[in-house]
């Protein structure tokens, strides 16, 4: 791949969790509601409503409780997300803040899901990002990022693994992990249940990693005005192709898939995307790069 330098060393051993409360057995009763430790969310700005975003289910996938989250109308407000943030979450933006220490360099996120967006416009997501502090700059520098998207819907329990693409090859000292129930532009009812969150695997230097590498393939790549996505056979009627940009915005999406399939891409900005094509619960993930 011209331009683009790959090297994956992926181990299958789990990296030791360290996300705090990954089970969401813990909570804390604030008075009006309950909120999970170490978990921030949107309660703080709807409990005078008497509603929230965020609350928890039982029983879990495995333990007592899990995370709940669902997008509310809030009067006022409009529509809040259910967004749990595990670390700090700005109340005016609903972005995250700060994450949690962390100094792996994982291979991807494992977690147990149920969830279901009010209309196909809408999705549910798991965002991962890590970051390392550039003492020369006095800035994060972001060490990988991966997300996960969900516009379908899944009733039972089901394990996702978010996938990370890292960017250097340096061990990040923080992690921040975002859920949520909606896009940027939230439907009212949309939900995603989630449990068992944990880091899986071990990755030196820079990878690009998809569930199965053969099924899709990206040309050229990097690309300036059209990309070519094909598949090894046709595609499942149930199949979504989506991409995304580095913030997580979805730019593009389709159902309507062949064995190739051409997207012109001349104006779209420089930058890493991320292709992510969803059939019966099963995601599979390509970086893209436009230069």
């Amino acid at each position: 791949m011209k331009g683009l330098v790959l090297i994956l060393i992926a181990l299958t051993e789990s990296v030791f969790c360290q996300i705090p409360n990954n089970g969401f057995e813990a909570w804390t009763n604030t008075g009006s509601y309950q909120t999970p430790d170490n978990w921030d969310n949107l309660n703080q700005i709807t409990f005078n409503s008497s509603i929230y975003t965020c609350i928890k289910g039982a029983p879990g996938y495995s333990g007592a409780s899990y995370l709940l989250l669902t997008s509310k109308a809030i009067a006022g407000k409009g529509i809040v997300p259910g967004v749990a943030v595990c670390g700090k979450i700005d109340t005016v933006t609903y972005k995250p803040i700060s994450g949690f220490p962390f100094s792996a360099r994982p291979q991807y996120l494992s977690s147990y899901l149920q969830y279901m967006p009010a209309v196909p416009a809408d999705s549910s997501s798991i965002k991962v990002l890590l970051t390392k502090w550039n003492q020369t700059l006095l800035q994060r520098d972001t060490v990988a990022f991966g997300a996960s998207y969900f516009n379908a819907m899944a009733h039972s329990w089901f394990n996702n693994g978010t996938y990370l693409n890292y960017m250097n090859g340096e061990n990040p000292d923080s992690a921040i992990i975002v859920i949520s129930s909606s896009s940027s532009m939230p439907k009212n009812g949309s939900y995603i249940y989630v449990d068992n969150l944990q880091f899986i695997g071990n990755v030196v230097g820079i990878s690009e990693y998809s569930l199965n590498s053969n099924t899709i393939s990206v040309f050229p790549n990097p690309s300036s005005d059209i990309v070519n996505i094909g598949f090894n056979s046709e595609p499942d009627k149930a199949s979504v192709l989506m991409i995304f940009d580095f913030s997580g915005k979805l730019i593009y999406k389709t159902r309507e898939l062949n064995k190739s399939n051409t997207i012109n891409t001349s104006q779209w900005s420089k930058g890493i995307y991320t292709i992510q094509v969803n059939s019966n619960n099963q995601s599979i993930n390509k970086k893209l790069i436009i230069n």
